[in-house]
Formats: structure tokens, C-alpha cells, sequence
């Protein structure tokens, strides 16, 4: 059972790397601006970075299901009837990170280049991507929150020793991603690579499947 799990653990943590990539095809392109949610440089980027992406989301969800398993099944195995209950309902947040994925990534430019397509100004293609933003945030909103329910209860196992790891597990998680992010965004400064400092808010959710493996390849060991 255990090698299932860290198995499932694994497969998780390489679905948040194939997110990483998707939002490596998003972010890390010159002259992109990753302070605006709706660049103008979509006009010049190609269609298939987006349609990639969005790929990519679509598989490392698939992906990042196992890794939930794995993460659930420690949970059930360390924790009571609530924790197990909350760890439950972040399983729509990892179900629903594909859509969130392509709402936050793939939706605005592809809308930005149609409406370019058919003539219209940059001006018009913008306010066309302005006008999705208050019915798909509270959407994207919902599932993020959702998603990071599963962070709640790993940290919850950690800190309070239930898991036997050690509490600097803590960082192997979204925590350490954002960390990784910040000197992702200093080394690479005035490069094409800066904008992949984004990037690393995905790989965070697959450290915390990783973290999972560590605590199955333990258990193994406490046979």
C-alpha cells in the first residue's frame, strides 16, 4: 500500500511541474510584463504558448488528482473525522485547478488576439478581456481557496507532530515555493527568465505532495 502511495505521491508532484512549464509558456517571453494581467505583448506572442498551456494544465490536474489520494490517505491515516472532512472538499479545488489554470492564463490573451483578429482596436480587445474579469475572479477565487485547504491540514499534521515529521517540512510546501519565487525573480532580473518567478506558485502544490512521498517512504521504514 505504501508504495502505491508514494507512487500516487510522485505522479502528483510531476503534475504541479507540468503546470510550472504552462505557466513558464505564459510568463517567460520578452518584453512580457507580469505586472499586467492583460499585456499588450499577447498581440505578438504565438497562439500555441496558450493553447499549450493549457494542455498542460488540463493533464497536470489529472496528474495532481493521485497526488491528492496520497496526501488524503496520510490525512485519514494520522488525523480525526474533521480534518479528514476538510481534506475532502479541497479535492474540487485540485479537481477544478485546469479551469483556474486556463481562467488566469490562457482565457484574456486568447480573447485579446480574436478580438485583434477581427480588426478591432487594442483599445476594444482590452475592455473585451476587462469585462470577463468580475464573473470568472469569484470562480478562480473559490477554487484557489479550495485548493489550499489541503495546505491547512498538511501544516496542521506537521506542526502538531501527528505526521512525525520534522516541523521544517513546513517549507516543502507552498511556503518554500514562494521563497524559491522570490530569489527566482532577484537571480534572474532583467532576463527573459524573470517572469518564471511566477511560475514557482505551481510547483508549490506539488511540494506538498512531495512531502507526502517523505512521509509514506517513513512509514516504510517504521515496518
Amino acid at each position: 500500500m505504501e508504495n502505491n502511495q508514494k507512487r500516487n505521491a510522485i505522479v502528483g508532484f510531476i503534475g504541479a511541474v507540468l503546470f510550472m512549464i504552462g505557466d513558464c509558456l505564459l510568463y517567460v517571453y520578452p518584453g512580457r510584463n507580469m505586472d499586467l494581467d492583460i499585456d499588450p505583448i499577447f498581440s505578438e506572442m504565438p497562439v500555441w504558448r496558450f493553447t499549450v498551456s493549457a494542455f498542460l494544465g488540463f493533464f497536470g490536474m489529472a496528474f495532481m488528482l493521485f497526488g491528492f489520494q496520497s496526501l488524503y490517505s496520510m490525512t485519514k491515516r494520522v488525523c480525526g473525522k474533521f480534518w479528514q472532512i476538510l481534506m475532502i472538499t479541497s479535492a474540487a479545488g485540485v479537481g477544478g485547478t485546469a479551469f483556474a489554470h486556463f481562467n488566469l492564463g490562457s482565457l484574456m490573451p486568447l480573447t485579446y488576439k480574436a478580438v485583434l483578429a477581427t480588426g478591432e482596436s487594442s483599445d476594444i480587445a482590452m475592455k473585451a478581456c476587462e469585462s470577463m474579469v468580475p464573473w470568472i475572479t469569484p470562480i478562480d477565487i473559490v477554487i484557489i481557496i479550495a485548493l489550499y485547504i489541503q495546505f491547512v491540514v498538511l501544516g496542521y499534521m506537521i506542526l502538531s507532530g501527528k505526521s512525525g515529521l520534522k516541523r521544517w517540512y513546513i517549507l516543502v510546501s507552498p511556503i518554500g515555493a514562494i521563497g524559491l519565487g522570490l530569489l527566482w525573480a532577484v537571480v534572474f532580473k532583467g532576463t527573459i527568465l524573470e517572469g518564471g518567478w511566477g511560475a514557482c506558485e505551481s510547483l508549490g502544490e506539488g511540494l506538498m505532495y512531495f512531502t507526502a512521498y517523505v512521509y509514506w517512504k517513513k512509514v516504510d521504514n517504521w515496518k
